[in-house]
């Protein structure tokens, strides 16, 4: 089938790249505009850069909604979405005659919307996947024509398992194509459904009156990026990593234990131990060495900026 591909970050590249090594052909590439960045400089999309190395006809509208007849001047089959960014309107969706098709990195219909593997990960579970669905109006509700489940490991971080269920999509997409129209769509059940929106700024903040698991998996969904953090003597600092120490304690949740050859700190049930952690303007460091250069006095607390 002729396919145009709509896509934006990193996750998107492995399914671009998939396609372009399968029998179907991509006729172009949607991705979001160039985003601006420091000292009046842009930066283009993953899915811009590896469209461009491909030699692919590159589009970036600032609102898809209104590029109907550019979309099908490319002569697709069908669209192909995977993380690109904009919600699509009907009318975009009827511009190919064999519809839309998502790469969404969940199991649906358990979580819909902008992070769900940040989601997945932050709610203990243990177990993800990838589904391919028809796209429909709303959002990320459409009818499944495949998926593929795969565990997610005790200490994998959100940047590790989008990784990995970056090319897990990519050979699921290919093999839905391949088999498109011998597949019978099966209806989500909505009743099943949960929507993460984007992450805001304030909820990026440890809140360590959770358990001490809660809050080891809420660092691993943020991690790489955007990254948790927490406000200690009036410095904000990103973590990294932090690990569960199964503990009595009596201090209060956020409270520093002990700063010698380790980082703990007490939570609402035990206590994690911090294992990377970035001072303001400073590199990323295992606990080591940020300790070899840097301690807090036992009994500060960690908090939420205010």
């Amino acid at each position: 089938m002729k396919v145009l591909f709509m896509g934006t970050p990193e996750f998107a590249v492995s399914s671009l790249n998939a396609l372009l090594a399968s029998k179907h052909e991509v006729v172009g590439v949607v991705t979001q505009p160039d985003r601006a960045v420091k000292r009046g400089k842009s930066e283009s999309s993953a899915v811009k850069h590896a469209a461009e190395r491909a030699g692919l006809n590159v589009i970036q509208p600032i609102k898809i909604r209104t590029e109907t007849e550019r979309l099908k001047a490319f002569g697709a089959d069908i669209a192909v979405t995977a993380a690109y960014g904009q919600l699509l309107t009907q009318d975009v969706l009827d511009s190919f005659p064999k519809g839309v098709i998502n790469v969404h990195a969940s199991l649906l219909p358990k979580y819909r919307g902008a992070s769900p593997v940040q989601a997945a990960i932050a709610a203990g579970e243990t177990e993800t996947g990838v589904t391919i669905m028809q796209t429909e109006l709303g959002l990320d509700s459409g009818d499944i024509l495949a998926v593929s489940k795969t565990e997610i490991t005790a200490e994998e971080n959100a940047g590790e398992l989008m990784e990995r269920l970056g090319e897990i999509g990519a050979k699921l997409l290919v093999e839905t194509l391949d088999n498109f129209d011998g597949i019978t769509p099966i209806k989500q059940n909505d009743a099943l459904a949960t929507h993460c929106k984007t992450i805001k700024k304030h909820e990026l903040f440890i809140d360590f009156s959770k358990s001490a698991k809660e809050v080891t998996d809420r660092i691993r969904a943020l991690a790489p990026m955007p990254c948790a953090r927490t406000e200690i003597d009036g410095e904000v600092y990103k973590i990294f990593k932090a690990s569960v120490i199964e503990c009595d304690t009596n201090a209060k949740f956020g409270t520093v234990t002990e700063c010698g050859k380790r980082l703990v700190v007490a939570c609402g049930s035990n206590a994690v131990a911090i294992e990377r952690i970035q001072a303001p303007s400073k590199r990323a460091l295992c606990i080591e060495e940020f300790l070899r250069g840097k301690k807090f006095d036992v009994g500060v607390t960690c908090g939420i900026l205010q």
